[in-house]
């Protein structure tokens, strides 16, 4: 598992726009950093397959607080990091 941890968390940011875009159910190339979440369906569901996301891939957990603070694609690329 740590092995499959380490592949994901060197993940490419084409990668992780991939993800992302799969997520919100996004054509591929039309999610940029700069885009505001609340353009997309970011709602409970979003944020549920969001920590489920974060959580399998990456090993972090979120806080209510930090899904109330995110505002753009850059700051879930930012946990993801």
């Amino acid at each position: 598992m740590a092995e499959k941890e380490r592949k994901e968390k060197s993940m490419t940011q084409p990668e992780k726009f991939g993800l992302l875009e799969e997520m919100f159910e996004a054509d591929a190339g039309s999610l940029k950093p700069e885009t505001a979440l609340d353009t997309l369906q970011w709602d409970s569901m979003a944020m549920l397959s969001l920590i489920a996301l974060v959580n399998e891939r990456f090993g972090k957990r979120l806080s209510g607080s930090q899904l109330k603070a995110f505002k753009t694609i850059q700051d879930l690329l930012a946990v993801m990091e």
